[in-house]
């Protein structure tokens, strides 16, 4: 047994699935499930069990695995101090989350980040909350939804909402926009919007992220509830309303606790605490972290001086 097989095994486990594993190790799913069969064969052993919802390690591969991730471990650090004696973060971080809050992350945090901390590699991946069993260096981030497995979790903001529509419209004349949610359809937004919505108001249009709503809005085809870090900073859209149709959303950042304390994670997890109050707060503090950003990006053009 190599490195490489274990490093097939992970992928498996943290994906689910041939399909998607060979997509993580930019293989051939064939050659996925080739090395699969001769790592089972020379173990003598079943380690994970094909259902329709994927795969599922056996007890023996369980245990395999958690000899794997020690390993992985260990090899991370071992790199880490090779690579950067100085504490200087090395490697990929995965951020998980709402695809609107990957967005707005890509836009307002990462470019801070980046310049930081440039041997930092960033995966941002969208979806919904998912268990983080056998993760790699990951950083969730979710809003009602629970930790899962153990997770470490902490509140890292709380995201006001607030009502808009487009600034070319009269909002009287609109209908609604609505957030439905595929993973579970009375979210927190859609749930404040059948409160505000009188029964007579037609729903045109229904988006499963704020990101898609904010274009509908902008565009006339109605009014509807939007985070006000995105939605201020839209020149296309006008917040309407008073402090009865605001709400906001705990946003709240999730990690495995095997994962937790490598430093990657670590760096990430400090520098969002520092900044969410600015990244996910009503837009009013934006110009505070595009300074830090600037000042920032001087800083480090002096040392490469």
């Amino acid at each position: 047994m190599n490195w490489d097989d274990l490093r097939i095994l992970l992928a498996l486990v943290r994906s689910g699935s041939l399909t998607r594993a060979s997509v993580m190790l930019e293989v051939d799913q064939s050659t996925v499930g080739r090395r699969l069969s001769a790592l089972e064969a020379a173990l003598g052993t079943t380690l994970f069990l094909r259902s329709k919802s994927g795969l599922i390690p056996t007890e023996v591969g369980e245990k395999l695995i958690a000899d794997a991730l020690e390993i992985e471990r260990r090899a991370e650090r071992i790199a880490q101090t090779a690579a950067s004696p100085a504490s200087e973060p090395v490697g990929e971080l995965r951020i998980l989350g709402d695809h609107w809050v990957l967005a707005h992350l890509a836009d307002s945090f990462l470019p801070t980040l980046k310049q930081r901390h440039p041997r930092l590699t960033v995966r941002l991946s969208s979806g919904y909350p998912t268990i983080a069993s056998w993760t790699a260096a990951t950083i969730s981030l979710w809003f009602e939804d629970p930790p899962q497995m153990g997770e470490f979790a902490i509140k890292l903001a709380d995201v006001p909402f607030a009502l808009y529509a487009s600034s070319n419209c009269d909002a009287n004349d609109l209908g609604w926009v609505s957030m439905l949610d595929d993973s579970a359809a009375r979210r927190l937004p859609a749930k404040y919007l059948e409160k505000l919505r009188k029964r007579n108001e037609q729903i045109h249009i229904v988006g499963n992220d704020p990101g898609l709503l904010q274009v509908s809005i902008r565009q006339g085809l109605g009014k509807g509830l939007l985070p006000m870090c995105i939605a201020e900073l839209d020149k296309g859209l006008r917040r309407i309303g008073d402090e009865r149709t605001q709400f906001t959303r705990p946003l709240h950042l999730h990690v495995h606790p095997d994962t937790v304390q490598t430093l990657r994670v670590q760096t990430a997890i400090r520098q969002l605490r520092e900044t969410a109050k600015v990244l996910f707060g009503d837009g009013s503090l934006k110009t505070d972290l595009e300074c830090a950003a600037k000042e920032t990006s001087t800083a480090n053009e002096g040392r490469a001086a």
